[in-house]
């Protein structure tokens, strides 16, 4: 969607799911999921269960060494990742020059626009560190990949800011 009024321009790609729900399977969803890899992510670390907290959203992580099938981590609702997101794929804000001053400087248009590409994305995902947009850890060269199957191990969505300037003579 897209709007100029008076020299200004803005321009708005949107993208987004509303319904959709995953167990995840992994280090980055599962407190302890395989202790070995040394990672745990802060939405974790800051609310799984401990003597001092016990109305924490996670149960207490120990190895599992490295499946899902703990005692308190079977497949139920409560440990449902809601992949439910709304990104901003491009937000581009522009401003072109009036008329009167592109006659002066022998110019037909010239524009100056700033544009973010996947900079905001609205998600229900606690704070976990997982692109709702990617499945499962992936690799077309090998079966036994060591993220095959693994929620949010992947390459993060690309960022990028961009100024520009068009001119047209």
């Amino acid at each position: 969607m897209g709007a100029d009024y008076k020299g200004v321009d803005l321009s708005v790609f949107l993208q987004g799911v509303g319904s959709r729900k995953i167990w995840g399977d992994g280090f980055l969803v599962i407190p302890g999921y395989h202790s070995s890899d040394g990672a745990m992510p802060q939405a974790i670390a800051e609310d799984f269960w401990r003597p001092d907290r016990t109305d924490a959203f996670y149960p207490a992580p120990y190895n599992l060494n490295g499946t899902n099938k703990a005692n308190n981590i079977q497949v139920q609702s409560r440990y449902l990742l809601n992949m439910a997101y709304l990104r901003v794929k491009n937000i581009t804000l522009g401003y072109s020059l009036p008329q009167q001053v592109l006659n002066h400087i022998m110019l037909k248009q010239a524009r100056i626009y700033l544009s973010l590409e996947n900079f905001f994305t609205f998600d229900k995902l606690r704070g976990l560190p997982i692109d709702p947009e990617v499945i499962s850890g992936y690799s077309m060269f090998n079966e036994t990949n060591y993220n095959l199957g693994r929620t949010g191990v992947s390459a993060p969505t690309f960022k990028s800011g961009s100024i520009g300037l068009q001119i047209t003579f």
